[in-house]
């Protein structure tokens, strides 16, 4: 299969099925409360592919089979990959008619929150001390 159709295919896969249905929940009900959860979605999608002349061995076995015709003396190789990552944002609160977000803070964001303050605390501790 070639390299250009697999890109195309691909493409159209990710055209329709992505969208705001998967960064945006559906509601779920709970008493009189809507609940919507709110993901950050992300595509990483790579690939390549090349020819290379085939290089002459120094001792040619014997062999049996005749030679495919269809070879055109090159070696040729191709591949791809990619990934779907998905975390969560937030949920909506609805409630009378009324919405409000609640973001949800991951460990790693508390973490950085917590260097950088300890680091500009630090400096200003070291500033003071100097005078």
């Amino acid at each position: 299969m070639k390299v250009d159709s697999i890109i195309s295919k691909v493409k159209s896969a990710i055209q329709s099925g992505a969208g705001a249905n998967l960064s945006i929940g559906s509601p779920s009900p709970i008493g009189d409360v809507s609940i919507v959860p709110v993901a950050r979605v992300s595509f990483m999608f790579g690939g390549g592919g090349g020819k290379s002349p085939q290089s002459k061995k120094k001792k040619e076995a014997p062999c049996n089979e005749s030679e495919d015709p269809g070879q055109s003396g090159q070696n040729e190789g191709a591949g791809g990959g990619g990934s779907v990552k998905t975390d969560p944002v937030g949920i909506f609160l609805i409630k009378d008619e009324k919405a409000k977000f609640y973001p949800i803070v991951s460990v790693r964001e508390i973490i950085t929150m917590f260097s950088i303050v300890s680091f500009l605390l630090l400096k200003i501790y070291k500033l003071k001390r100097k005078r």
